[in-house]
């Protein structure tokens, strides 16, 4: 039988393309919490997610709670966005004052609920870069084994893995187009070295920089979009989608970045091909009733508007389905969204 994580590591690298380094040390930092020796005294897990947006950070702490907890995912992840928490209010709204609640201290019960005395969860802050500098200093110490509250009430962390993530680095990474992941790797801890000092960062267990997103790997994480905008697409529509080759091709283009990764690919697809089927949504039903199912509607591109399109044609002269319109596409990427 596969050992945890050589199954957390297929799971997260079935959606998380081009980020093998990064997915193999988030696997082994859960996998050793989880089955190495116990530590009472500390978090489960305290974990440091770096690297260039939108290549997965977010996401890669999502789908280890969906591999961990299944169906019970929801109730063993909390997210703090920390752009939320910018000013100097914060601070209270965040950890409490004295007879005021406490957010966190609220998310931390309702984890340790969720987790029972023997299960875990994850506690998320994102983008921890945003929050007041106070709030910075606070939950960069949050590695002891339990942690009092501005209410005054004392927590346990033992059982949660505390994961922080941070673009800092992000605009140097970017301009390291061409270099290997290991420079990429150095550079980036070194500027978060800077942000959060280096002692600061010894407290993690695991400090794991993403992977900046090739040319390749975004355009096979588009393919993997535009097949799912289209498969919902026309489910809602309730009628056949087709896409001609050339859109994939149109909205690589259109979303290819080197500094955002997918975040930008997602909102093109959506974009561009809910645009092109907003006239379909508006339909007289009565009018479209007859023909619904002897009609796809075919998306192609429109170079002259730099646009997409749909227009309707007979099911005999409809093109290819998706999946072999895009036959071209590399299929040897390594990653996914994020």
């Amino acid at each position: 039988m596969a050992s945890l994580l050589e199954r957390l590591s297929r799971w997260l690298d079935e959606s998380l393309l081009g980020q093998e380094e990064a997915v193999r040390e988030f696997a082994t930092a859960v996998a050793l919490a989880l089955e190495g020796r116990p530590r009472p005294e500390r978090t489960k897990g305290m974990i440091l997610l770096a690297g260039p947006t939108g290549t997965g950070k977010t996401e890669m702490v999502r789908l280890a709670a969906r591999h961990l907890y299944g169906n019970e995912a929801e109730r063993h992840l909390h997210r703090f966005d920390m752009a939320e928490y910018q000013h100097a209010d914060s601070v209270h709204r965040l950890l409490g004052a004295p007879g005021q609640p406490a957010l966190l201290g609220e998310a931390i019960d309702r984890l340790n609920e969720a987790a029972g005395p023997q299960g875990t969860a994850f506690l998320l802050f994102d983008e921890i870069e945003k929050a007041y500098a106070d709030l910075v200093t606070i939950l960069l110490s949050f590695d002891a084994a339990r942690t009092t509250t501005t209410d005054g009430v004392t927590r346990d962390l033992t059982r949660l893995f505390v994961v922080i993530t941070t673009n800092v680095g992000a605009a140097r990474a970017a301009d390291l187009q061409h270099a290997p992941y290991t420079a990429l790797r150095d550079e980036v801890l070194a500027q978060a070295a800077k942000r959060f000092r280096k002692e600061t960062l010894a407290r993690f267990d695991a400090r794991i920089v993403m992977n900046r997103l090739s040319y390749d790997v975004q355009r096979e994480i588009t393919r993997r979009l535009l097949e799912k905008e289209i498969e919902v697409q026309s489910q809602y529509l309730v009628r056949p989608i087709a896409a001609a080759a050339n859109v994939l091709n149109f909205l690589v283009r259109e979303g290819f970045t080197h500094d955002l990764g997918a975040r930008n690919l997602r909102s093109t697809v959506e974009k561009q091909v809910g645009r092109a089927l907003l006239p379909w949504s508006a339909r007289d039903d009565d009018q479209e009733a007859s023909d619904r199912f002897s009609r796809t509607l075919h998306l192609r591109e429109d170079r002259l508007n730099r646009q997409l399109v749909a227009v309707r044609i007979a099911d005999e002269h409809r093109s290819a389905p998706f999946r072999d319109a895009l036959a071209g596409a590399p299929q040897s990427a390594c990653s996914a969204a994020a």
